[in-house]
């Protein structure tokens, strides 16, 4: 139960950084990608070129819609099935060196198990004077699914690379 937590905690947190990326996608004007890597214990979960609505440092919308598949490649290296529900709103602070995800809404399913988990207020630390920002660990709280999932689940990193 513990790693199905984590895996849940993991989903959650790509959901957040990659939402906006979606939400691009969705825009014609579109100009910005981003890619992530989450990892709750032994699960890594990671996309490439999801879709922003703008590019940093302007507040961004990630879609959804291109994180996860068909129109996305979310995928974890272990099968568990991870798909982000909204699409996060990250807003920037370029004199701390942060960036900062309204929430991440995330559906986990490991072993046949889906639960649905949420974060909020998901901070993160730039890379110096890259577009690299990593964080954690964050913690998702239950919103739905079997009545075996864990009340929380944890995601012990996350790194994204806005491009």
């Amino acid at each position: 139960m513990r790693h199905i937590a984590k895996l849940i905690g993991l989903s959650a947190i790509v959901a957040a950084f990659v939402a906006p990326a979606a939400a691009q996608a969705a825009d014609a004007t579109a100009t910005g990608l981003v890619d992530g890597t989450v990892t709750a214990g032994s699960t890594v979960c990671s996309w490439t070129n999801a879709v922003t609505s703008d590019v940093p440092s302007n507040t961004l919308t990630i879609d959804n819609a291109t994180v996860n598949p068909p129109g996305g490649n979310l995928g974890c290296n272990d099968g568990t099935g991870l798909v982000l529900n909204n699409d996060p709103v990250v807003t920037f602070n370029d004199a701390a060196g942060t960036a900062a995800a309204d929430a991440i809404d995330v559906t986990v399913t490991k072993s046949g198990i889906s639960c649905r988990y949420r974060a909020e207020g998901i901070d993160m630390t730039r890379d110096g004077t890259t577009r690299h920002y990593s964080g954690g660990p964050y913690t998702g709280i239950k919103t739905g699914g079997s009545f075996l999932c864990p009340g929380t689940a944890t995601i012990d990193t996350a790194d994204v690379w806005f491009h």
